[in-house]
């Protein structure tokens, strides 16, 4: 990866005074230095259309290897990777023309203000994200993108489905439809760095309506990445949200419920003979890079819209003490005006450990996702497959985690066989507690619905401990295996009928404590998922 500038005050100058010419975002021309004077680019000499490459000044950064560029020298002190303060080395060399550009249109003091207001949401979020030190280094970024431009014509099958109501009855009808496609889809966009996510960049929600041809004075006082992703790379993909456009269009305009395309495995999902052409664009993005240890917390904003893009850590320890607080408010409340039984207390403590447990599964899901990169290209697979949102969408469905689990419907069944087993070995006992209901009245009540709550969170707490126990890549077991302990107590306890109350506020503690440990996790897990890595990059050329 390479990123790169036009070397500036070789070429353009002030026609007034001589000065270096630097864009200037709010009146979109080129700005002296010296005297202030704007110069309007379509004035600047033209680049040689002949000529696909371009040179620039390459700075690299020591500390992670990556390449940067500034016109101004002194913001060459600081890497938009790492977000360390080095000084940067320097050299000349040639890389790819873009063909079109989108120039900035967010201000500096516009991004800086748009990321104060998204920040405002986040009441825990870390007191130094919100320093002013902090977001003076936000820096102005040209990302390239792959702008693809498909056309096809001819048959494809397509199943469609329409409901209509006669009476009181409802009726679907499918149907096999073989439809003469016609698709000129233009603008599919698909970032062109890999050290851009594929994430980031589609939640950005790029156009490109003010695009320009390029020219290299849009790029001056700028950084800007260069492509270093093949174009075939995103083939499958852009094919996938020319037909999913298409798709929609011809469930608007016959009035079907649903359509579906048949052909989703198939080469580009049945498209008659696709043909692709790509081209190169520069998009603007404000990039922030806030380095906590071995750590990078980035945000990225787009340069035309303003839309917010970041994963915001959160402060550990107001965490903390915001949910101590509450739990033991809470408790206090409930004790004075409820007064919970202690067997009650401890089934409501094991829903809340479960509560946590799956929580925290979700969010290591998030997470592993995250760290193999499972919604990005595999630039070794020959094939290109990229299991990105518009595949998912064309086979009706939300993307799926690269390690899955089982089904929904096969663990609430496995759950269920669970529970019919333990209720057949202890159905006597538990009809023996229903039935001293009848003689004891209200006094009886908490035991019955404690157990009717313990039951089955133990059985879905040891299932959900012994899968995630088979998996490589899981976490801590530690908490799962002490909630799971102390709710098989409980529910013995609940079953003996001569428990001691001080016994079951014991298990009530040790998973109440398990709840808090794994929430200390989920915060972990979160704050590792809302960072990355600090980046090294290998110096490797562009490979286009």
């Amino acid at each position: 990866m390479s990123t790169f500038a036009q070397k500036e005050g070789k070429r353009f100058s002030c026609p007034r005074c001589g000065g270096g010419l630097q864009y200037d975002i709010p009146s979109g021309q080129m700005k002296c230095l010296h005297c202030d004077n704007l110069t309007p680019i379509d004035s600047l000499p033209a680049a040689d259309a002949a000529d696909t490459t371009m040179e620039v000044t390459e700075f690299r950064c020591p500390q992670c290897g990556a390449a940067v560029y500034s016109s101004d020298t002194s913001i060459t002190s600081f890497c938009s990777f790492c977000g360390s303060d080095v000084v940067l080395t320097a050299k000349l060399t040639r890389t790819k023309r873009p063909a079109r550009i989108v120039p900035f249109t967010v201000t500096r003091d516009q991004c800086e203000s748009r990321y104060r207001e998204h920040l405002k949401k986040y009441h825990l979020v870390p007191r130094e994200l919100k320093a002013t030190e902090t977001i003076s280094h936000f820096r102005a970024v040209y990302v390239p993108f792959w702008s693809y431009h498909l056309t096809t014509q001819g048959p494809i099958e397509l199943t469609a489905t329409k409901s209509y109501t006669r009476g009181n009855t409802r009726y679907d009808e499918t149907y096999k439809l073989t439809t003469d496609a016609v698709i000129d889809q233009k603008d599919v966009l698909y970032d062109a760095s890999t050290a851009f996510e594929d994430e980031t960049a589609a939640m950005l929600k790029h156009t490109t309506e003010q695009a320009r041809p390029f020219h290299p004075a849009y790029l001056s006082g700028f950084f800007a990445q260069a492509a270093d992703v093949a174009p075939e790379t995103y083939y499958k993909e852009a094919a996938a949200t020319a037909i999913r456009i298409f798709i929609e269009r011809v469930k608007k305009d016959n009035n079907y419920n649903s359509v579906k395309s048949e052909a989703a495995k198939e080469p580009y999902f049945g498209l008659p003979d696709p043909h692709f052409e790509q081209e190169l664009i520069m998009l603007p993005v404000w990039l922030l890079a806030h380095r906590q240890n071995d750590r990078i917390v980035y945000t990225a904003i787009n340069g035309c819209t303003g839309e917010v893009v970041c994963d915001v850590p959160v402060g550990v320890g107001r965490v903390s003490g915001v949910t101590g607080a509450v739990t033991v408010g809470l408790f206090v409340l409930l004790y004075l005006l409820l007064t919970i039984k202690p067997d009650l207390l401890m089934a409501l403590c094991a829903v809340l450990s479960l509560i946590t447990q799956y929580r925290f599964t979700a969010m290591h899901e998030m997470l592993y996702n995250r760290k193999t990169r499972a919604f990005e290209p595999d630039f070794s697979d020959k094939t290109f497959s990229f299991p990105g949102p518009a595949q998912q969408l064309l086979n009706g469905g939300a993307p799926k985690s690269a390690k899955d689990g089982k089904s929904f419907a096969s663990i609430v069944s496995s759950v269920m066989l669970v529970f019919f087993v333990v209720f057949g070995l202890l159905g006597e006992r538990i009809f023996d507690i229903l039935g001293s209901l009848a003689d004891n009245g209200i006094g009886q009540m908490s035991e019955s619905l404690a157990l009717f709550i313990l039951l089955p969170t133990t059985l879905l707490m040891v299932i959900h401990t012994v899968k995630w126990v088979s998996r490589p890549e899981r976490g801590s077991i530690a908490p799962r295996i002490l909630s799971c302990l102390a709710c098989g107590a409980g529910l013995y306890l609940l079953l003996s009928l001569q428990a001691e109350d001080v016994l079951f506020y014991s298990c009530a503690f040790v998973m109440l404590l398990a709840a808090i440990w794994e929430l200390l996790l989920i915060i972990r897990a979160h704050n590792e998922y809302a960072s990355r890595p600090v980046p090294y990059f290998d110096g490797k050329e562009d490979r286009l």
